[in-house]
Protein backbone atom coordinates (compact mmCIF):
# COMPACT_ATOMS: atom_id res chain seq x y z
CA UNK A 1 0.00 0.00 0.00
CA UNK A 2 1.42 3.47 -1.21
CA UNK A 3 1.67 5.45 1.94
CA UNK A 4 0.19 9.19 1.31
CA UNK A 5 2.76 11.95 0.89
CA UNK A 6 0.97 14.22 3.22
CA UNK A 7 1.80 11.06 6.06
CA UNK A 8 5.46 10.64 4.63
CA UNK A 9 5.92 14.31 5.28
CA UNK A 10 4.39 14.35 8.27
CA UNK A 11 6.74 11.42 9.22
CA UNK A 12 9.68 13.16 8.42
CA UNK A 13 9.08 16.12 10.07
CA UNK A 14 8.62 14.45 13.30
CA UNK A 15 11.71 12.77 12.75
CA UNK A 16 13.58 15.57 11.95
CA UNK A 17 12.02 16.81 15.62
CA UNK A 18 13.19 14.37 17.73
CA UNK A 19 17.21 14.83 16.05
CA UNK A 20 16.50 18.42 17.42
CA UNK A 21 15.51 17.40 20.64
CA UNK A 22 18.11 14.91 21.00
CA UNK A 23 20.82 16.86 19.83
CA UNK A 24 19.47 19.59 22.26
CA UNK A 25 19.56 17.31 25.24
CA UNK A 26 23.01 16.05 24.55
CA UNK A 27 24.14 20.21 23.71
CA UNK A 28 24.23 20.85 27.76
CA UNK A 29 26.36 18.61 28.79
CA UNK A 30 28.84 18.83 26.19
CA UNK A 31 29.56 22.06 26.27
CA UNK A 32 29.83 21.91 30.00
CA UNK A 33 32.79 19.37 29.69
CA UNK A 34 34.45 21.41 26.82
CA UNK A 35 34.47 24.76 28.78
CA UNK A 36 35.63 22.63 31.81
CA UNK A 37 38.39 21.07 29.63
CA UNK A 38 39.47 24.52 28.69
CA UNK A 39 39.84 25.77 32.19
CA UNK A 40 41.99 22.54 33.22
CA UNK A 41 44.19 22.77 30.05
CA UNK A 42 44.61 26.34 30.60
CA UNK A 43 45.86 25.69 34.56
CA UNK A 44 48.49 23.23 33.09
CA UNK A 45 50.10 25.84 31.00
CA UNK A 46 53.45 27.72 32.16
CA UNK A 47 51.66 31.17 30.76
CA UNK A 48 51.30 34.00 32.98
CA UNK A 49 47.49 35.72 32.76
CA UNK A 50 49.61 38.60 34.48
CA UNK A 51 52.03 38.66 31.13
CA UNK A 52 48.93 38.56 28.71
CA UNK A 53 47.33 41.47 31.01
CA UNK A 54 49.83 43.70 30.91
CA UNK A 55 51.73 43.32 27.20
CA UNK A 56 54.13 45.03 26.46
CA UNK A 57 53.89 47.25 29.78
CA UNK A 58 55.15 44.16 31.97
CA UNK A 59 58.69 45.16 31.16
CA UNK A 60 58.42 48.45 33.31
CA UNK A 61 55.97 47.35 35.66
CA UNK A 62 57.57 46.75 39.19
CA UNK A 63 57.08 43.70 41.29
CA UNK A 64 53.90 45.08 43.88
CA UNK A 65 51.84 46.35 40.83
CA UNK A 66 52.14 43.20 39.16
CA UNK A 67 51.36 41.27 42.32
CA UNK A 68 48.56 43.21 42.44
CA UNK A 69 47.20 42.80 38.74
CA UNK A 70 47.77 39.26 38.93
CA UNK A 71 45.88 39.20 43.04
CA UNK A 72 42.90 40.80 40.54
CA UNK A 73 42.92 38.07 37.97
CA UNK A 74 43.11 35.42 40.60
CA UNK A 75 39.43 33.33 40.10
CA UNK A 76 41.02 30.54 42.25
CA UNK A 77 41.98 26.70 41.06
CA UNK A 78 40.29 25.99 37.58
CA UNK A 79 37.05 24.29 38.31
CA UNK A 80 36.27 27.95 40.53
CA UNK A 81 37.14 29.79 37.57
CA UNK A 82 34.72 27.58 35.49
CA UNK A 83 31.85 27.50 37.63
CA UNK A 84 31.96 31.43 38.22
CA UNK A 85 32.41 32.30 34.18
CA UNK A 86 29.25 29.96 33.68
CA UNK A 87 27.35 31.45 36.59
CA UNK A 88 28.41 35.34 34.77
CA UNK A 89 27.81 33.56 30.98
CA UNK A 90 23.96 32.12 32.32
CA UNK A 91 22.96 35.43 33.19
CA UNK A 92 24.43 37.59 29.92
CA UNK A 93 27.45 38.62 31.34
CA UNK A 94 30.43 36.26 29.98
CA UNK A 95 33.65 38.27 31.08
CA UNK A 96 35.66 41.08 30.01
CA UNK A 97 38.35 40.16 27.89
CA UNK A 98 41.68 40.78 29.51
CA UNK A 99 43.87 41.40 26.66
CA UNK A 100 40.96 43.31 24.05
CA UNK A 101 39.90 45.37 27.32
CA UNK A 102 36.48 44.72 26.11
CA UNK A 103 33.05 42.70 27.26
CA UNK A 104 33.69 39.05 26.08
CA UNK A 105 29.85 39.52 24.85
CA UNK A 106 30.68 42.31 22.69
CA UNK A 107 33.88 40.47 21.25
CA UNK A 108 31.79 37.73 20.00
CA UNK A 109 29.08 39.47 18.94
CA UNK A 110 30.95 41.31 16.64
CA UNK A 111 33.00 38.57 15.11
CA UNK A 112 30.47 35.73 14.64
CA UNK A 113 29.51 37.01 11.70
CA UNK A 114 32.90 36.94 10.38
CA UNK A 115 33.54 33.60 11.08
CA UNK A 116 30.03 32.31 9.79
CA UNK A 117 30.90 34.50 6.00
CA UNK A 118 34.47 32.51 6.06
CA UNK A 119 33.34 28.94 6.57
CA UNK A 120 29.73 28.82 4.84
CA UNK A 121 31.88 30.39 1.76
CA UNK A 122 34.36 28.44 1.95
CA UNK A 123 32.14 25.07 2.35
CA UNK A 124 29.82 26.56 -0.70
CA UNK A 125 32.77 27.37 -2.74
CA UNK A 126 34.35 23.96 -2.21
CA UNK A 127 31.31 22.52 -3.10
CA UNK A 128 30.86 24.57 -6.33
CA UNK A 129 34.77 23.43 -7.24
CA UNK A 130 34.38 19.58 -6.04
CA UNK A 131 31.25 18.52 -7.59
CA UNK A 132 31.74 19.27 -11.11
CA UNK A 133 35.69 18.04 -10.87
CA UNK A 134 33.56 14.20 -9.03
CA UNK A 135 30.96 14.74 -12.37
CA UNK A 136 33.76 14.46 -15.12
CA UNK A 137 36.12 11.92 -13.27
CA UNK A 138 32.91 9.54 -12.85
CA UNK A 139 31.49 9.67 -16.51
CA UNK A 140 34.78 7.89 -17.79
CA UNK A 141 36.66 6.49 -14.20
CA UNK A 142 39.56 4.60 -15.90
CA UNK A 143 40.51 7.75 -17.98
CA UNK A 144 43.99 9.78 -17.58
CA UNK A 145 41.96 12.99 -16.49
CA UNK A 146 39.90 10.89 -13.59
CA UNK A 147 43.11 9.37 -12.68
CA UNK A 148 44.86 13.22 -12.43
CA UNK A 149 41.80 14.92 -10.60
CA UNK A 150 41.83 11.90 -7.90
CA UNK A 151 45.63 11.43 -7.43
CA UNK A 152 45.40 15.59 -7.06
CA UNK A 153 42.58 15.28 -4.67
CA UNK A 154 44.76 12.81 -2.90
CA UNK A 155 47.48 14.93 -2.96
CA UNK A 156 45.62 18.16 -1.83
CA UNK A 157 44.16 16.27 1.30
CA UNK A 158 47.36 15.81 2.66
CA UNK A 159 47.71 19.72 3.20
CA UNK A 160 46.39 21.67 6.27
CA UNK A 161 44.46 24.41 5.55
CA UNK A 162 46.78 26.65 7.09
CA UNK A 163 49.57 25.25 4.83
CA UNK A 164 46.85 25.76 1.52
CA UNK A 165 46.37 29.47 3.57
CA UNK A 166 50.27 30.14 3.54
CA UNK A 167 50.76 29.24 -0.21
CA UNK A 168 47.68 31.34 -1.58
CA UNK A 169 49.09 34.49 0.82
CA UNK A 170 52.92 34.09 -0.88
CA UNK A 171 51.67 33.34 -4.64
CA UNK A 172 48.56 35.36 -5.05
CA UNK A 173 49.34 38.70 -2.32
CA UNK A 174 53.26 39.26 -1.63
CA UNK A 175 53.71 37.26 -5.00
CA UNK A 176 51.48 38.26 -7.72
CA UNK A 177 49.59 41.52 -5.81
CA UNK A 178 46.31 40.35 -7.09
CA UNK A 179 44.56 40.13 -3.57
CA UNK A 180 45.07 41.59 -0.09
CA UNK A 181 47.38 39.77 2.40
CA UNK A 182 44.49 39.99 5.56
CA UNK A 183 42.15 41.80 7.33
CA UNK A 184 38.61 43.36 5.99
CA UNK A 185 39.99 46.27 4.63
CA UNK A 186 42.71 48.87 4.14
CA UNK A 187 43.68 51.19 7.37
CA UNK A 188 41.39 54.05 7.41
CA UNK A 189 39.05 53.32 5.17
CA UNK A 190 35.57 52.07 5.39
CA UNK A 191 33.99 48.89 5.34
CA UNK A 192 32.21 48.11 2.07
CA UNK A 193 30.53 45.27 0.41
CA UNK A 194 33.70 45.27 -2.34
CA UNK A 195 36.14 45.75 0.11
CA UNK A 196 34.91 42.64 2.37
CA UNK A 197 34.82 40.37 -0.39
CA UNK A 198 37.96 41.05 -2.06
CA UNK A 199 39.83 40.67 1.20
CA UNK A 200 37.51 37.50 2.12
CA UNK A 201 38.42 35.67 -1.19
CA UNK A 202 41.66 34.16 -0.21
CA UNK A 203 40.43 33.21 3.30
CA UNK A 204 37.53 31.22 1.83
CA UNK A 205 39.59 29.54 -1.04
CA UNK A 206 41.67 28.27 1.50
CA UNK A 207 39.04 26.70 3.71
CA UNK A 208 37.35 26.04 0.10
CA UNK A 209 40.52 23.83 -1.08
CA UNK A 210 40.78 22.19 2.04
CA UNK A 211 37.46 20.89 1.59
CA UNK A 212 37.79 19.64 -2.15
CA UNK A 213 39.53 16.62 -1.44
CA UNK A 214 37.06 14.96 0.98
CA UNK A 215 34.11 16.04 -1.11
CA UNK A 216 35.17 15.20 -4.61
CA UNK A 217 36.61 11.48 -3.56
CA UNK A 218 33.63 10.76 -2.12
CA UNK A 219 31.41 11.89 -4.30
CA UNK A 220 33.10 10.18 -7.21
CA UNK A 221 32.88 6.90 -5.17
CA UNK A 222 29.03 7.76 -4.37
CA UNK A 223 28.81 8.60 -8.13
CA UNK A 224 30.29 5.17 -9.66
CA UNK A 225 28.41 3.07 -7.03
CA UNK A 226 25.37 5.28 -8.12
CA UNK A 227 25.90 4.43 -11.93
CA UNK A 228 25.37 0.95 -11.36
CA UNK A 229 22.15 1.08 -9.51
CA UNK A 230 19.00 -0.94 -10.74
CA UNK A 231 17.35 2.91 -10.92
CA UNK A 232 19.98 3.87 -13.21
CA UNK A 233 20.29 0.76 -15.49
CA UNK A 234 16.47 0.75 -15.61
CA UNK A 235 16.60 4.45 -16.61
CA UNK A 236 18.85 3.81 -19.04
CA UNK A 237 17.21 1.17 -20.70
CA UNK A 238 14.44 3.70 -21.12
CA UNK A 239 16.44 5.99 -23.73
CA UNK A 240 16.89 9.00 -21.39
CA UNK A 241 20.05 10.91 -22.24
CA UNK A 242 23.05 10.63 -20.04
CA UNK A 243 23.10 14.20 -18.68
CA UNK A 244 19.21 13.29 -17.24
CA UNK A 245 20.12 10.51 -15.75
CA UNK A 246 23.26 12.01 -14.26
CA UNK A 247 21.12 14.87 -12.61
CA UNK A 248 18.06 13.36 -12.07
CA UNK A 249 19.05 9.20 -10.82
CA UNK A 250 22.57 9.48 -10.37
CA UNK A 251 23.32 12.46 -7.99
CA UNK A 252 20.31 12.18 -5.87
CA UNK A 253 21.52 9.24 -4.80
CA UNK A 254 25.26 10.15 -4.69
CA UNK A 255 24.52 13.07 -2.31
CA UNK A 256 22.81 11.43 0.74
CA UNK A 257 26.26 9.48 1.89
CA UNK A 258 27.92 13.02 1.29
CA UNK A 259 25.42 14.64 3.90
CA UNK A 260 25.78 11.97 6.12
CA UNK A 261 29.74 12.23 6.14
CA UNK A 262 29.29 16.28 6.32
CA UNK A 263 28.20 16.24 9.61
CA UNK A 264 31.67 14.03 10.84
CA UNK A 265 33.80 16.74 8.55
CA UNK A 266 32.23 20.03 10.66
CA UNK A 267 35.13 20.08 13.42
CA UNK A 268 37.71 19.83 10.62
CA UNK A 269 35.91 22.47 9.12
CA UNK A 270 35.84 24.82 11.86
CA UNK A 271 39.44 24.23 13.14
CA UNK A 272 40.97 25.06 9.40
CA UNK A 273 38.82 28.05 9.33
CA UNK A 274 40.13 29.04 12.87
CA UNK A 275 43.76 28.63 11.68
CA UNK A 276 43.18 30.35 8.24
CA UNK A 277 41.77 33.10 10.48
CA UNK A 278 44.82 33.47 12.22
CA UNK A 279 46.78 33.30 8.81
CA UNK A 280 44.91 35.72 6.99
CA UNK A 281 44.33 38.19 10.31
CA UNK A 282 40.61 37.42 9.68
CA UNK A 283 38.77 39.13 12.84
CA UNK A 284 37.07 36.09 13.67
CA UNK A 285 36.65 33.65 16.46
CA UNK A 286 39.58 31.61 15.51
CA UNK A 287 41.94 34.27 15.73
CA UNK A 288 40.57 35.75 18.98
CA UNK A 289 40.87 31.86 20.17
CA UNK A 290 44.33 31.95 19.72
CA UNK A 291 45.35 35.50 20.49
CA UNK A 292 43.53 34.66 24.00
CA UNK A 293 45.14 31.29 24.40
CA UNK A 294 48.58 32.74 23.94
CA UNK A 295 47.48 35.81 26.25
CA UNK A 296 46.11 33.26 28.57
CA UNK A 297 42.69 35.30 28.74
CA UNK A 298 40.60 32.88 30.27
CA UNK A 299 36.72 33.91 29.87
CA UNK A 300 37.36 34.89 25.89
CA UNK A 301 38.98 31.36 25.66
CA UNK A 302 36.34 30.17 27.10
CA UNK A 303 33.65 32.03 25.29
CA UNK A 304 35.02 31.43 21.80
CA UNK A 305 35.49 28.05 22.18
CA UNK A 306 31.97 27.60 23.34
CA UNK A 307 30.82 29.56 20.14
CA UNK A 308 32.87 27.33 17.84
CA UNK A 309 31.48 24.42 19.67
CA UNK A 310 27.91 25.66 19.32
CA UNK A 311 28.57 26.49 15.43
CA UNK A 312 30.01 22.66 15.17
CA UNK A 313 26.86 21.11 16.88
CA UNK A 314 24.06 23.52 14.93
CA UNK A 315 26.37 22.76 11.34
CA UNK A 316 25.78 19.01 12.32
CA UNK A 317 22.70 19.13 13.72
CA UNK A 318 21.42 20.92 10.07
CA UNK A 319 23.45 18.24 7.90
CA UNK A 320 21.34 15.62 10.28
CA UNK A 321 18.29 16.98 9.32
CA UNK A 322 18.50 17.26 5.55
CA UNK A 323 19.74 13.34 5.87
CA UNK A 324 16.62 12.53 7.38
CA UNK A 325 14.06 14.80 5.17
CA UNK A 326 16.54 13.64 2.01
CA UNK A 327 16.28 9.65 2.81
CA UNK A 328 13.19 8.30 3.78
CA UNK A 329 15.51 5.05 5.20
CA UNK A 330 16.96 7.50 7.97
CA UNK A 331 15.67 6.90 10.97
CA UNK A 332 16.14 9.46 13.48
CA UNK A 333 16.98 6.91 16.36
CA UNK A 334 19.88 5.93 13.95
CA UNK A 335 21.41 9.61 14.35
Amino acid sequence: MTVPSAARSSSRAHAVRRVVLRRALWAVPLLLGVSALVFLLASLTPADGTSGFLGARGEFTNTQTRAAVGELLDQGNWWQACLAWWQGALTGDWGTSTILRAPVADTLAARIPWTALVMTAGLLLGALLAVPLAVAAARRPESLAARVLTGVAWALSAAPAYIVGLGLLLVFALGLGWLPAGGLAPPGEPLTVATVASHALLPALAVALSQVPWIALHLHAALIGARSSDAVLAARLRGLPPRTVTSRHVLPVAVVPLLALLGTRLPELVVGAALVETVFSWPGLGQAMVDAAVGRDLALLAGTTVCLTVLVLLGNLLADAALVLVDPRVRADDL
